[in-house]
């Protein structure tokens, strides 16, 4: 991963910022939105800092966005800030050196530190930057040694892979811990020990939804796209005795969710990997996921909630044994926003995949949550959510009707052809029918095209690994005409329309009829010969 973006916490409609980090050339820069045509994102730079070391973890500051936060490889921690270039980073130096995994700001000021295993030595390291490391700096962030000192010191001898802090609660963090576990710390104890521990491996890429906090979501290791969503407050606590017993509360101890290969791949040597888990700002449940190949996925998760939990039971964080009681968590629907870039039936020459996305805590245009994302010609595009799709009725006649989703003022269903509302229904005039005595005009238009592509599909393939079969140049075909096109009413009625009318040419089992019928469609014609000429060699063996 060589780029990443963040959205602005504190954007507003008329003040829109976030930041775009260059990680492969060391810099950060904080960008205002200027304008937004539709398509791409224009912005302007507020400040830079160049004056990087070499990371592979970094967090931008909600409490002061001018402060960000480094992980280096060599296992140091440096805080930086993005108005003053010029000025030497605050190195937070650790007893041994090894890399930096995962770096985490609380509300606070709190800066949390995950790194790689030692022995013998901490691996999460808590650091009070806002009250005892800038306070007692300079302006250059060159501060005393004692101040260089962690607050808390967790993890022993264990790997962290993952860390985020809770907005509501600052003093509580969740982190991954490499083949083992994820776990929950309270700042506020000096025990050193965890608070909850779910016992798993989808440990990296924790993200907290920002709008219902008992939620969370964790990613697999390298190859494994499977996605885990947790439930905090079912979650079985750390003690001797608990984690000994290997009874009790473990059993409830897993995920409320679980996505198990969300990023496919056309051959597992190709399988991706899950480079980003964010969640909504703007609406709670929507699950945000990129893969390594430029798939780029939103998971919308709903709640199913029992009637017998009261109100008392939901606000309970840590719920012994009643997790049955706690709300259901079921996906209502997989947004699929950027294809793949390695995926052939999606593969699109000229057009660019995403490298990096964040979601807005603003609505887009038509109201709905909204994604920034980096593509990999560098641009910077919006993606929104679509709404749940309208509810359509077809009858005998050719017409089709749907229910109207008020958006505002304006309906819910916008097309170029002859339509009228009345009571909430969008009715498509009978005019827009195609006569069944005459071939389909949408068919006729769409010969050419198939043909052409057919050949242009062949040309590509036959080099490579051979003659492509019939059904992957049809199925090629498909995803090449409709992927960015939407279909006009009239034309969706001609494709619904299509059986009827083959029916009422005579499309039975005369091969040369059919042909006839279905000109329109070299794959058919195709079969339909394949068919006859084992008809007529059949038949010349009975005679």
């Amino acid at each position: 991963m060589e780029t990443a973006i963040r959205w602005s916490s504190e954007s507003t409609v008329e003040e829109q910022q976030f930041l775009l980090v260059d990680i492969a050339g060391r810099s950060f820069q904080r960008c205002r939105v200027k304008s937004y045509d539709g398509s791409e994102l224009k912005y302007d730079t507020i400040s830079t800092n160049r004056n990087v070391p070499t990371f592979q973890a970094f967090d931008w500051s909600s409490h002061d966005e001018n402060i960000l936060g480094v992980g280096e490889w060599s296992g140091s921690a440096s805080v930086l800030r993005l108005d003053a270039e010029q000025s030497s980073p605050l190195s937070l130096p650790v007893k041994s050196q090894r890399p930096v995994n995962a770096v985490s700001f609380a509300k606070t000021g709190l800066l949390a530190v995950g790194l790689e295993r030692v022995r013998n030595d901490s691996s999460l390291n808590i650091w009070d930057i806002e009250h005892r490391v800038l306070a007692t700096s300079s302006p250059i962030l060159s501060p005393r040694k004692a101040s260089l000192e962690p607050v808390r010191k967790y993890a022993s001898s264990e790997s962290i892979t993952s860390i985020a802090f809770f907005q509501y609660q600052p003093d509580t963090l969740v982190a991954g811990v490499k083949g083992a576990c994820i776990r929950f710390y309270d700042l506020r104890e000096n025990t050193g020990n965890p608070i909850i521990q779910f016992p798993t491996t989808s440990v990296n890429n924790i993200s907290i939804d920002p709008l219902d906090e008992n939620y969370f979501a964790s990613a697999g290791t390298q190859r494994d796209t499977t996605i885990h969503i947790w439930d905090r407050r079912v979650g079985p606590p750390s003690s001797a005795a608990s984690l000994g017993s290997g009874s009790g509360h473990n059993a409830q101890s897993g995920p409320v969710l679980e996505h198990r290969r969300a990023f496919e791949a056309p051959a597992p040597s190709a399988q991706p990997h899950i480079w980003s888990l964010r969640y909504c700002r703007g609406q709670s449940g929507y699950l945000g996921a990129l893969a390594s190949n430029g798939d780029f996925k939103v998971l919308e998760t709903k709640q199913n909630y029992d009637s017998r939990v009261n109100e008392l039971d939901q606000s309970i964080w840590i719920n012994h044994g009643q997790g049955s009681m706690q709300p259901k968590l079921r996906t209502e629907r997989v947004h699929h926003l950027a294809p793949a870039q390695n995926n052939q039936r999606y593969d699109r020459e000229g057009i660019t995949h995403v490298v990096a996305f964040d979601f807005t805590n603003l609505a887009g245009p038509k109201g709905r949550p909204s994604a920034l994302t980096v593509h990999s010609d560098r641009s910077i595009k919006v993606y929104e959510l679509q709404g749940h799709p309208t509810a359509f009725a077809l009858s005998t006649a050719g017409h089709l009707i749907g229910s109207a989703i008020s958006h505002g003022s304006k309906a819910g269903l916008s097309t170029q052809d002859d339509v009228f509302t009345s009571s909430g229904l969008l009715h498509a005039r009978p005019s827009i029918d195609i006569p069944v005595e005459r071939p389909s005009a949408v068919s006729e238009r769409l010969d050419k095209p198939a043909s052409s592509h057919r050949e242009l599909v062949q040309k590509q393939r036959w080099g490579r690994k051979g003659r492509p079969s019939s059904h992957e140049s049809h199925e090629q075909w498909f995803e090449d005409y409709y992927l960015y096109r939407i279909p006009t009413v009239g034309a969706a009625l001609a494709v619904l329309d299509l059986s009827r009318r083959r029916c009422v040419q005579g499309y039975l089992f005369d091969c040369q009829k059919n042909m006839s019928v279905i000109a329109e469609d070299p794959w058919l014609r195709d079969m339909w010969d394949w068919i006859g000429s084992k008809s007529r060699r059949q038949a010349s063996y009975i005679h």
